[in-house]
């Protein structure tokens, strides 16, 4: 397998653990805790995208950290936030068509969406070896 690839494999097994984290913090602080919905989905973004930036911080983008983690950090979040853009304009276009398949090709194409916009973020932008002396 190539390092891409590799890499690539790193990653989405990170993201596979983010989205079992966003959900079960999202579903237990609605159902175990009775908080609303809307409270859950900023309680549990934010926990799965920290835990996939230590992740992807220690085992996907290893040889790129920055030095300042809080820099880095706050580089992440706003990289998530732009995939989880590019995730709800797909989502949101896509399912003006797809009601007839219970608009799971919209959320499969979001997805897609966001996945492909933060590897590429997370990979040039914030795990690019920038801040690291002697790099």
């Amino acid at each position: 397998m190539s390092t891409t690839g590799a890499k690539l494999a790193r990653f989405l097994a990170v993201g596979g653990i983010g989205f079992v984290t966003d959900a079960a913090v999202f579903f237990g602080f609605v159902y175990g805790f009775g908080g609303t919905i809307v409270a859950a989905r900023v309680l549990a973004s934010l926990i799965a995208m920290s835990v996939t930036w230590a992740l992807n911080r220690s085992v996907t983008f290893s040889d790129g950290r920055m030095q300042n983690r809080t820099a880095e950090y706050g580089k992440y979040l706003v990289a998530s936030f732009v995939g989880m853009g590019a995730n709800l304009v797909v989502l949101a276009e896509a399912s003006k068509v797809d009601a007839g398949f219970y608009h799971l090709p919209a959320y499969l194409l979001g997805a897609l969406a966001g996945l492909l916009v933060n590897y590429a973020l997370y990979d040039r932008l914030v795990f690019n070896g920038h801040g690291n002396p002697g790099r």
